[in-house]
């Protein structure tokens, strides 16, 4: 079957290219004709190193090879730019050509982060293209940028009489090689690698490798994706060397029987004849090594001579398979990994050469619309990933390569899809070895010509050559890995034949992956979707009996990733949704500096790029420097693998469920701790669970009901620890966590004694009220019906007027999601009215100061009381009505007011320690929490709207001696803080366009809507219904706010009391 389905597609291809072969006689230059994809490249085969013997190839551990037969070409090349082809220096690959003063560069890197040419940020337009008309696949001829590279180098001697190939990692976007200047050949396709045998152009001693690297070719009208549109040399160039006769390429099934048990390893060898002569039938020995380094059986575990004698020039095959006893096996969440080396003899038992590969025995299927692996259903806990590096763009270092799969995997992630194209080889070692699951995709968009149509490729035979390249080099490239379980052909490049050409070809290559594309889901083994609703997502699984996958979804564009529990809580009830990818992972923000020496995160527009897409590359759960964002931790949350379900919370009865898929929970310990108000008053450890895979138990914790103290909260926080280091986490870090609110009645919180307060005076003039009482003074302003300075012992604990407010600095959501719906609650308070305010006197120790007012929106009604006592404590109660022509849905309901910066110090009681809001919440614990206003709030890449903290009981704004203002609500109240204005935040295009201000801005808000999530260009980017804010009906909210010192006790007891 497999021979009959090459043969089809190899037909196919032959008739395809006999078809428009009169294209590739024409004038056109290679770079600008579809059928000219490489001249004497490589075939595509697996990336590999030749080593002499086994020691050699055991012993070399690194990411770069220490065999004698390898030679690395990074660092400090010469290079040129050129504007356009018309300007390239055309004889620079000349021996004798002066290069003296060209400058230096560093290889691999975008030369733009090298300070050549423009970095340009495009979602789907062609860069080449942003204001005209598309003509594939022509490249218009005045500004298409060449870099000319060259560098020297030096063969080791011990290579003498061997081959020479020169590997290209990845070079953007087509380029041509010459040795010593002779014209080695030419290449496209960027992602992957490219290959020259140049043992016929080199020379003893020094030897001269010129590169002519073109921006745009034709292949770039398959390379449409959403992202910075960088150029040049940007992953590694290294020789490697090969003697005459030796393994061209070897494919590794590590696959496991029906019973999912033993392991059935087959190996296919290329062993490829370059020496003039032909030679008889040669040996393949496969040696299997554990993750010990111990050699499974004192023999090889597999051996065979190849079909046939190897003629002159040709190549032929060696199939070895056998049969592995229960071998370890290869899951994300157990990535044991072997060590096959395989030994490449001549017909007299001689070492010709030896080759090593990782492998780990895993089988993947699909049955009865779920994904399986080793035969256990298994949910996508993903996002979607570019190669991003904040300094060097394309050219990503290893820190961040590492510090990404290490972040994914403390995130409870399983999976990546690399979209949109093969990445950087270094993340498929470590996702082999920490242990993700990859969706692989090939070097395919055409978003900008052919979303969801059969344009191009489509049933294009000019393109079918070149598309198939594509999918083909990747498979060829990353076959060996076990952690890609998934091909994808591609991203959002259309339909049509093509593609079905593309999908035989991989199913006749590697039957055991099943493929995934999302614009032709009849092509593929599963049923793909980019950010449907939840009811969307719901309507989907009920419709089909395939799998079902989200390949993007929750569009985490600035603040975002609301209803994440949502999504999952669906996912979770319907076995074929076989789980999602965050669309995505890191902003591509690129490290910058403006005239002042500030650094900034640079988005589309920044970097001179005058057509871009702006920030709609900000769409990360992490920072460029990899940093956190607040989405992180609740992803993190909802993608945990053990969940705890109460049986009687009175008793500590409590059901732990398992929902890994191959892991019991003999690595970690529960740590439980009951609280009250933020105080520890019973805490313990469990250390012996066994919870199988899927499973669930129930257990015992031995808490007692205390007494309960009068206006407390009594809850139980439970904690999933790691009780031993793992290679992506520290002893002790935590996986997993959930919080229950005790089902105890506290007796309500104490009266404030308020008639043992300081008598209450009040002068008043034309426009304000002034009051004193004991050591405080308040004033409200008679105009604007606001508090504008508030004291105490003669300092200032409000310094800018507390108003009413009904506005955020809008997030990206709420600009695509409500477009200018919201723009008329923006100056409602600010253009409010005041009828009149009056003073009511109530006792010598408190005093009403009651405002009455008309918002500027409709008829809308507003009004507040302040209620002021001896003591210094200021009730302030709010109404607000809205009436007539008001939009629907309202940002948020609260004040807001300004407090000196010294008191930056921020502790509070409610949801942390993380911004969190209505719909992204679950994963933030009710606690007591302190942090500086620095940390408190977030710097998006984009500032807006930020450091949110829902279900607030009580807040303080502190100085270095523990003094300053206190915020209680009556009810739980959202708070956010910052050390600037709403002005500023709004005004703002960069974080280095923040000032820092002498104030800081408190917001204690009644309400304040989700931030949604869904998508962050239609209507549904807004907050689902059920986190908005709907102007339909009247708000009442009631905080209060007072001077705090430490010697008054500690915030909490300070904080709980009630008013009459």
């Amino acid at each position: 079957m497999k021979k009959t389905l090459l043969l089809t597609a190899a037909l196919l291809i032959a008739l395809r290219i006999q078809s428009t072969a009169q294209y590739a006689l024409g004038t056109l230059p290679d770079w600008e004709n579809p059928l000219v994809i490489g001249i004497n490249k490589e075939p595509a085969h697996l990336s590999f190193i030749h080593y002499p013997d086994a020691q050699t190839a055991l012993s070399d551990k690194g990411m770069e090879s220490s065999s004698p037969y390898y030679k690395s070409l990074d660092g400090k090349w010469k290079f040129h730019w050129s504007k356009n082809p018309s300007e390239r220096p055309v004889d620079f690959y000349k021996v004798d050509y002066d290069i003296s003063g060209w400058a230096d560069i560093n290889v691999p890197a975008s030369w733009q982060t090298e300070g050549f040419g423009t970095a340009i940020y495009l979602n789907e337009k062609y860069p080449f293209h942003p204001e005209r008309p598309v003509n594939p696949p022509l490249i218009p001829d005045d500004y298409n940028p060449v870099g000319s590279y060259k560098t020297v180098f030096e063969v080791p001697s011990n290579w003498d009489g061997r081959n020479v190939y020169i590997h290209f990692g990845g070079v953007k976007s087509a380029f041509y090689i010459w040795i010593n200047g002779k014209k080695v050949g030419y290449s496209q396709g960027s992602m992957t690698p490219a290959e020259f045998d140049i043992t016929p152009y080199i020379q003893k001693g020094k030897n001269q490798l010129a590169v002519e690297v073109y921006r745009w070719s034709d292949g770039s009208y398959l390379e449409d994706q959403d992202m910075w549109r960088f150029s040049g040399i940007f992953r590694s160039v290294y020789l490697y060397s090969a003697p005459k006769i030796h393994l061209l390429d070897f494919f590794i099934r590590a696959s496991l029987d029906d019973r999912y048990e033993d392991g059935l390893l087959h190996i296919t060898a290329k062993v490829r004849n370059t020496s003039k002569e032909n030679i008889p039938p040669v040996k393949v020995e496969a040696f299997l090594y554990d993750k010990n380094g111990k050699l499974i059986n004192d023999n090889p575990v597999a051996e065979a001579f190849t079909e046939t004698g190897i003629p002159s020039g040709m190549l032929t095959v060696a199939e070895l398979k056998t049969k592995i006893n229960n071998p370890e096996k290869w899951t994300a969440e157990t990535p044991n990994l072997y060590t096959v080396v395989l030994v490449l003899k001549d017909n007299s038992g001689k070492i010709i050469e030896t080759a090593k590969s990782t492998t780990g025995f895993r089988t993947v299927e699909i049955k009865d619309g779920m994904l399986l692996v080793n035969g256990v259903p298994v949910k996508l806990k993903g996002t979607n990933i570019h190669d991003h590096d904040p300094y060097h763009g394309r050219a990503v270092d290893y820190k961040w390569i590492e510090k990404d799969i290490i972040l994914m995997k403390q995130s409870n992630m399983n999976a990546v899809r690399f979209s949109h194209y093969p990445h950087d080889p270094r993340y498929y070692e470590l996702c082999d070895k920490y242990g993700l699951y990859v969706i692989d995709e090939a070097n395919l968009e055409t978003h900008g010509i052919s979303f969801r149509r059969n344009l191009l490729p489509g049933s294009d035979p000019l393109w079918t050559n070149a598309v198939l390249e594509r999918a083909k080099r990747m498979v060829e490239a990353n076959k060996n890995h076990p952690s890609v379980i998934i091909w994808s052909l591609g991203n959002e490049a259309g339909h049509g034949e093509n593609f079905e050409i593309m999908a035989s070809y991989i199913r006749a290559v590697d039957p055991s992956r099943p493929i995934h594309y999302q614009h032709m889901n009849e092509v593929a083994d599963m049923d793909s979707y980019m950010y449907p609703t939840p009811e969307q997502l719901e309507r989907i699984a009920v419709s089909t009996t395939r799998p079902v996958i989200m390949c993007e979804y929750a569009h985490a564009m600035g603040n975002s990733a609301g209803n994440l529990e949502i999504y999952w809580d669906i996912i979770n009830r319907h076995k074929n949704i076989i789980g999602g990818f965050i669309w995505d992972w890191v902003d591509q923000g690129l490290f910058k500096k403006d005239k002042n020496g500030k650094m900034f995160w640079a988005y589309g527009g920044d970097m001179g790029d005058t057509v871009n897409d702006a920030n709609f590359c900000i769409n990360g759960i992490i920072q460029p420097d990899r940093k956190p964002e607040p989405e992180y931790f609740e992803v993190k949350h909802i993608y945990q693998y053990v969940d705890f379900i109460p049986a009687d919370l009175n008793k500590g009865e409590l059901i732990i469920v398992n929902d890994f898929n191959h892991s019991d929970l003999s690595n970690y310990e529960l740590r439980w701790e009951l609280k009250e108000n933020g105080r520890t008053l019973q805490s313990g450890v469990i250390d012996t669970l066994k919870t199988p895979a899927g499973k669930w138990t129930r257990i015992d914790l031995p808490l007692q009901k205390p007494k309960l103290a009068a206006g407390c909260d009594y809850w139980l926080n439970l904690n999933l620890h790691l009780k031993s280091a793992t290679i992506w986490a520290a002893k002790g870090f935590k996986v997993a966590w959930k919080q229950f609110e005790m089902p105890w009645a506290a007796p309500p919180a104490p009266l404030k004694n308020i008639a043992a307060s300081k008598k209450i005076t009040y002068d008043q003039s034309d426009d304000k009220i002034i009051v004193k009482g004991g050591e405080f003074e308040l004033s409200v302003d008679k105009k604007t019906g606001s508090v504008i300075e508030y004291k105490n012992r003669g300092e200032v604990l409000i310094n800018s007027p507390l108003e009413p407010n009904f506005w955020r600095a809008l997030t990206d959501n709420d600009k695509a999601g409500f477009r200018d719906e919201l723009n008329p609650w923006k100056d409602a308070a600010k253009n409010r009215k005041i009828k009149d305010v009056k003073i009511i006197p109530s006792g010598e120790n408190k005093l009403i100061i009651s405002v009455n007012g008309a918002l500027g929106i409709g008829e809308s009604v507003w009004s507040a009381d302040y209620t002021i006592y001896g003591d210094g404590t200021v009730a302030v109660k709010q109404k607000f009505i809205p009436v007539g022509d008001v939009p629907e849905n309202i940002p948020k309901i609260g004040a807001e007011l300004g407090i000196p910066s010294k008191y930056g110090i921020v502790t509070w009681y409610g949801r942390g320690p993380w911004e969190n809001y209505v719909d992204r919440e679950t994963g933030a614990n009710i606690d007591v929490y302190s942090c500086p206003i620095d940390s408190f709030l977030t710097n998006y890449v984009r500032p807006q709207e930020n450091g949110n903290r829902s279900d607030v009981r009580w807040a303080a704004f502190t100085d270095e001696s523990g003094s300053g203002v206190l915020f209680v609500g009556a009810k739980p109240f959202s708070l956010s803080a910052w050390n600037y204005s709403l002005e500023d935040l709004e005004n703002a295009k960069h974080i280095n366009d923040l000032p820092k201000r002498d104030f800081i801005t408190v917001n204690v808000d009644h309400r304040q809507m989700g931030v949604g999530g869904i998508n962050t260009w239609s209507r549904v980017a807004r907050p689902l219904e059920q986190f908005c804010i709907p102007s339909n009906k009247t708000y009442e909210y009631e905080f209060y706010f007072m001077p705090y010192s430490q010697g008054m006790g500690n915030l909490d007891s300070v904080s709980r009391f009630r008013l009459e």
